[in-house]
């Protein structure tokens, strides 16, 4: 049987602000990183992602992943984290979330934005991760991404994990 217990950082990041902040959960927990990815990526220009990622949103879409978590089992805290787009996750990240069964597992979102928080996505997030226990998040504002590592380091310290 494999080891359970582990930890695992999956995030979707499209300006590196994300990314970032999984790095600095990564120095603290150890635990390993995987990117959530679209199976066609997203545009490189803002202002036509943000376009996609409101028709995403109106269609309630469901976009397809580029790939899966390998070992999924042997997980059991799994940080998720995204950027806000339009006050709720991207669509991708229900993607991930309803790929999994969460039955016991504990999930603990972090996010990033120009300011507007989570969002709508904590209210959503059950739904889509039935059975999990979710621990409280972190939302970091994208332009404070660099200088937030002890801020990181104090939430991880509050989750007693």
């Amino acid at each position: 049987t494999e080891a359970t217990g582990g930890t695992l950082i999956a995030y979707f990041s499209w300006s590196g602000n994300t990314e970032q902040m999984a790095q600095f959960i990564q120095d603290e927990t150890g635990g390993e990183l995987f990117t959530i990815e679209p199976a066609i990526p997203y545009t490189d220009d803002y202002d036509t992602l943000l376009d996609i990622a409101q028709q995403e949103q109106s269609d309630n879409a469901r976009p397809e992943l580029a790939s899966q978590v390998e070992n999924w089992d042997s997980y059991e805290v799994i940080f998720v984290g995204y950027p806000d787009w339009w006050s709720d996750a991207p669509m991708l990240i229900y993607s991930f979330l309803e790929s999994y069964d969460w039955t016991g597992k504990t999930l603990i979102p972090f996010c990033t934005s120009g300011g507007s928080g989570f969002g709508r996505s904590l209210d959503k997030l059950p739904n889509s991760t039935s059975g999990a226990t979710i621990m409280e998040g972190l939302h970091i504002n994208g332009d404070s991404v660099d200088g937030a590592a002890e801020d990181v380091a104090a939430w991880i310290d509050d989750l007693g994990l």
